[in-house]
């Protein structure tokens, strides 16, 4: 495969352990037992999906909404500064172990962005954790649109100055990313940390671990 001048990446569930924070907050926040907060994060994902396919509003609002809906749905109590707490929580979500070792030498040969279903404020508190420095943050706030909306990929595109096809877009997600960004002519690779089912599409390359990724070129 040829090398691309751009790799995008989704951020939260691809660079960022979004499982791991989520669950921890059901816990800390609504103290949930940990043997729940699996099926608890799974509800969680559901509800924020829905209202990403609806009239925009602003992500922070999503968060506080689904997560308020996820803790009643469950039938647990939470606190009212519980919804902000888990808005504030999003900036303490870590790195998977594989990531900054991958993100080091990639940006050695490349240019890196993130696209991501996020505002730009929750956004800026998570790159603190990451060893590079990206040459392009593309949020759904500057879109007006959440992924998987094309408009935040065309909005990439303009902002890193490039052919669909000379960027590689990696990502955990088929529904969020691979499939929308396939769909304009990215290409696209597949991080398959958990061994899932195969998505209905095309991708350029499967990879189990971030480190993988730099093999390719």
């Amino acid at each position: 495969m040829p090398p691309p001048r751009w790799i995008s990446f989704d951020c939260y569930g691809t660079l960022i352990d979004w499982q791991r924070g989520v669950r921890r907050a059901f816990r800390d926040l609504a103290h949930a037992s940990e043997d729940e907060t699996q099926e608890m994060f799974d509800a969680w994902e559901c509800i924020q999906w829905k209202k990403l396919q609806g009239p925009y509003e602003p992500y922070e609002e999503i968060l506080r909404s689904s997560f308020r809906e996820a803790v009643e749905k469950f039938g647990y109590w939470c606190p009212g500064y519980a919804g902000e707490a888990f808005v504030e929580s999003l900036a303490r979500w870590e790195p998977f172990p594989d990531v900054d070792p991958a993100l080091r030498r990639l940006s050695q040969k490349h240019h890196l962005a993130i696209i991501s279903n996020v505002d730009r404020r929750l956004l800026g508190g998570t790159i603190k954790n990451f060893p590079v420095r990206f040459d392009a943050l593309i949020t759904a706030e500057d879109a007006r649109a959440y992924k998987p909306n094309s408009a935040i990929f065309r909005m990439a595109l303009e902002r890193m100055g490039c052919l669909p096809n000379e960027v590689v877009h990696v990502a955990f997600g088929a529904k969020y990313d691979l499939k929308a960004a396939h769909d304009l002519g990215m290409r696209v690779i597949w991080l398959n940390r958990d061994a899932s089912a195969i998505p209905d599409l095309m991708v350029e390359a499967e990879i189990r671990s971030l480190e993988d990724l730099p093999a390719l070129w």
